[in-house]
C-alpha cells in the first residue's frame, strides 16, 4: 500500500498537512469526504516510508500514554465526545509525538474506525491498553476502562521504576570493578612486568598467569572491547529466539535474590489484570485466556497457558490455578474464597496489592543483597591481585633482610 503525504482543505476554509497509507488514491478521497475535506496536493511514497517514518518519530513514553488515556477518560466521563477530546489534546499538546498520536486517532475515528481499533494502528500503545478500550466499547464503560488501563499502566511503572533504582548501584559498582580491571591490566601490570624481567627472577605460576593475560589484553585489546560491547548486544538478540528465552526465563524464576522480584513482579501483574478484565463483565474463561499473552516471562507464561483448557473441562478457577503447580497455596485459597462468596474481583485485587508489596519489599532485598556481594567481590578481586603482582616484590625484600641479618 502507498504511504501519502498530503494537504487538504479543511472544512474551516484552511489547508493542512497529513500523512497516512491507503489502499489506493479513492480511499483517501473518501476519508476526506466523510470529514468535509477536499484534497490539495498530495505526494505518493512506497509503503516502507511510513515504517521509516515511524522508527524515526519514535514510541510513546508509558507516562504520555498515561496521561492520554487519562486525559481521554477524563473527557468522557464529562460527557464530551471522544472528536473534542483529541482535538483538544493535539492542540494544547507540547510533544509533537503525541500531537501526531491524537491526529492519527482522531482521523481514523471520522473513518469509522473504533478507539482500540485507531489505537492498534498506530502501533503506540501497550496490548493492554488497547484491549481495555475495546472491552470498553463493547461493555459501554469505555471512560473507567481507560481509567483502569492507566492506573495499571502506573503500576508497572511504579514496579519497574523500582527495579531500576534497585540496580543503578550495582551497576554503577560494577562498571567501576571492570574499569579498574582494564586500568591495571592496561598500565599497572605491564610496568611491574618488566620491572621482573629486568630482575631476572622466577615468577610464581599466579604471576605468570597475571601477566599473560596483561599481555593479551594488551596485543588484542580490540577483541576484548568488541567483546564487552557485542555481549550484552548478542544476549539481547538471543533473548528474541524463544527456545533461548525460555530457559533465561526458568533460570531467573528461581534465582536466589533476582527470583522474587521476577516472580513477585510478574504476578503483580498476573492478577491487576486478571481483576481488571474480570471486573469489565468478561466471563472468566476468556479473562484468563486474554492473559495468556500478556505474561512477560516466558516460564510463567507456559505454567498458565492451561487454564483455559482446565476451565472449559469443567474444573473450577481454584482447581484450574492449582493445576499449574506455580501459584503459592495463599492464591489458591483467596481464588476459593472469591469464588465461593462470588466476590472473586475484591480478592485479585487483594492479591495484586499484596504482590505489589512483595516487589517493594523483593527490590529492597536485592539491592541490600547485591551489595555486599559486590564487595566481596571487588575484595577477592584486589586480594587476587596484590597476591599476585605484589608477592614476588614482597619475596625480594624478604630476601634482602634476611641476607642483611646474616651479613651482620
Amino acid at each position: 500500500m502507498p504511504y501519502i503525504i498530503y494537504s487538504c482543505v479543511t472544512s474551516e476554509g484552511a489547508v493542512a498537512w497529513r500523512s497516512g497509507t491507503y489502499d489506493h488514491l479513492g480511499v483517501l478521497y473518501e476519508e476526506l469526504e466523510k470529514r468535509g475535506e477536499h484534497l490539495d496536493k498530495f505526494y505518493e511514497l512506497p509503503g516502507f516510508a511510513e515504517q521509516v517514518l515511524h522508527t524515526l518519530r519514535g514510541r510513546l513514553r508509558i507516562a504520555q500514554v498515561i496521561e492520554l488515556c487519562s486525559y481521554l477518560a477524563l473527557y468522557i466521563q464529562g460527557g464530551l465526545d471522544l472528536q473534542t477530546a483529541l482535538a483538544d489534546l493535539s492542540r494544547g499538546s507540547r510533544n509533537g509525538l503525541m500531537r501526531h498520536t491524537a491526529d492519527t486517532l482522531r482521523k481514523s475515528l471520522l473513518t469509522g474506525l473504533s478507539l482500540s481499533e485507531a489505537m492498534r494502528r498506530t502501533e503506540q500503545f501497550p496490548d493492554v491498553v488497547v484491549s481495555m478500550a475495546q472491552l470498553g466499547e463493547v461493555s459501554g464503560n469505555l471512560d473507567q476502562m481507560l481509567k483502569d488501563a492507566s492506573d495499571y499502566l502506573s503500576r508497572i511503572e511504579e514496579i519497574k521504576s523500582a527495579t531500576k533504582r534497585a540496580m543503578v548501584y550495582p551497576a554503577f559498582s560494577l562498571s567501576v570493578l571492570v574499569a579498574t580491571g582494564i586500568f591495571w591490566m592496561a598500565v599497572v601490570v605491564p610496568k611491574l612486568a618488566a620491572v621482573y624481567k629486568t630482575m631476572g627472577i622466577e615468577l610464581p605460576a599466579t604471576t605468570r598467569a597475571m601477566i599473560a593475560l596483561s599481555d593479551f589484553f594488551s596485543s588484542e585489546w580490540i577483541w576484548v572491547v568488541l567483546g564487552l560491547v557485542l555481549l550484552p548486544v548478542g544476549f539481547s538478540m538471543a533473548r528474541r529466539q524463544r527456545d533461548f528465552r525460555v530457559v533465561v526465563d526458568r533460570f531467573l524464576w528461581d534465582f536466589p535474590v533476582i527470583g522474587p522480584v521476577v516472580r513477585n513482579a510478574q504476578e503483580a501483574f498476573y492478577f491487576q489484570y486478571l481483576a481488571l478484565v474480570y471486573g469489565a463483565g468478561v466471563p472468566i474463561t476468556e479473562a484468563v485466556g486474554r492473559l495468556v499473552d500478556t505474561a512477560h516471562n516466558r516460564y510463567f507464561r507456559a505454567r498458565i497457558k492451561r487454564i483455559p483448557e482446565f476451565l472449559r473441562l469443567g474444573l473450577s478457577l481454584k482447581e484450574a490455578f492449582q493445576r499449574t503447580s506455580i501459584f503459592q497455596p495463599l492464591d489458591i485459597r483467596m481464588i476459593a474464597i472469591g469464588e465461593q462468596t462470588g466476590a472473586l474481583e475484591e480478592q485479585l485485587r487483594k492479591l495484586a496489592g499484596m504482590y505489589l508489596q512483595r516487589v517493594r519489599a523483593s527490590v529492597e532485598l536485592l539491592t541490600k543483597a547485591i551489595e555486599p556481594l559486590l564487595i566481596l567481590l571487588m575484595g577477592v578481586f584486589f586480594i587476587f591481585f596484590v597476591v599476585a603482582m605484589m608477592g614476588p616484590i614482597y619475596s625480594i625484600l624478604s630476601d634482602m633482610l634476611a641476607n642483611l641479618g646474616g651479613g651482620q
